[in-house]
């Protein structure tokens, strides 16, 4: 199976697991009660001689089938329950088998050289994910909250000049030409100049950043940076995208100062993000076809540290 396959299958298993979990959660719980239900109504019988219960289990065996309807008909449809759940699991199994997944978790399991267990990897990796979309939504609406503020006090026909400037500063996501950046740069300019506390200002500084991050346009990153420094009353500040732009930014451009061996403003810029971002999830570009998953600014931080022999 190619890499891409596999990965793919096995994304697809950890939903069905967690599905399934759930599933299984929620009917033996169910199970755990109604068999209390029923060992209750039989407690409750006056001829004890009727039935056998063993020592410490809710399990009852019947001896005689005199017994009142209703504990009956409950015992039959946990029966049903149980048999429901065995079908499921061997669904499962079915599935595990059909994609080769159990073959291939010997292989991948804690061996020597082996990337761990597979499935705690899922999980972990499952668990980031969602804590990043937490973080996000919180972002969100930090920013909706922002944004009602800066309507309430440029007003409807200000904060439409403001929207419009910010479309037009926007970084274009296909071809560039000289055109467009000067047409960008100007109306970024403006929006710094006319709404220098509004948040859609900053944002739109901080993605032309990134942008100019990505297109290793280090001295651009820098400039921009400023900007935020000198005109921005806000830290936390999200992209369109949904990424939290400064440790992002400084992410990015701390990686350019090492591949350009400015190795001390490097470890400054480092210092900063451990300081100030330290709990800030980021997603760094990725070169293959799996995105990356998001991690914290610290972790990144420390990795960066490592690899260059600087102090932790």
């Amino acid at each position: 199976m190619k890499p891409l396959q596999l990965s793919i299958t096995l994304s697809i298993v950890a939903i069905i697991l967690a599905l399934l979990s759930v599933t299984m959660q929620f009917d033996w719980n169910k199970l755990d009660t109604e068999t209390s239900v029923v060992t209750d109504e039989v407690q409750k019988t006056d001829n004890s001689d009727r039935i056998t219960t063993l020592p410490n289990s809710n399990a009852v065996t019947f001896v005689d089938t005199t017994m009142d309807a209703n504990p009956r008909t409950d015992y039959l449809q946990l029966e049903e329950k149980i048999a429901r759940l065995e079908r499921q699991l061997e669904g499962l199994h079915r599935l595990i088998r059909s994609s080769g997944l159990d073959l291939a978790i010997p292989l991948l399991g804690d061996h020597p050289g082996g990337p761990g267990s597979l499935f705690e990897q899922l999980g972990k990796e499952a668990a980031s994910r969602a804590q990043f979309e937490m973080r996000r939504e919180e972002l969100s609406q930090q920013a909706a909250n922002i944004r009602d503020n800066d309507y309430s006090r440029y007003g409807p026909d200000r904060y439409r000049e403001l929207e419009e400037l910010n479309r037009a500063a926007r970084p274009s996501r296909g071809p560039d030409n000289e055109q467009d950046r000067t047409k960008r740069s100007k109306a970024l300019d403006q929006m710094v100049e006319e709404f220098p506390d509004a948040y859609e200002t900053s944002v739109a500084v901080a993605e032309q950043a990134l942008h100019e991050a990505l297109s290793g346009n280090t001295e651009q990153v820098e400039a921009h940076l400023q900007t935020l420094a000198e005109t921005s009353p806000y830290t936390n500040i999200l992209t369109e995208q949904g990424m939290e732009a400064l440790p992002t930014i400084q992410t990015f451009l701390a990686r350019q100062y090492i591949d350009q061996n400015r190795i001390e403003e490097a470890s400054d810029l480092l210092n900063q993000l451990a300081d100030k971002f330290p709990n800030s999830l980021i997603v760094e570009p990725s070169s293959g076809s799996v995105p990356t998953q998001p991690r914290t600014a610290l972790e990144i931080v420390n990795e960066i540290r490592q690899e260059q022999g600087l102090p932790q």
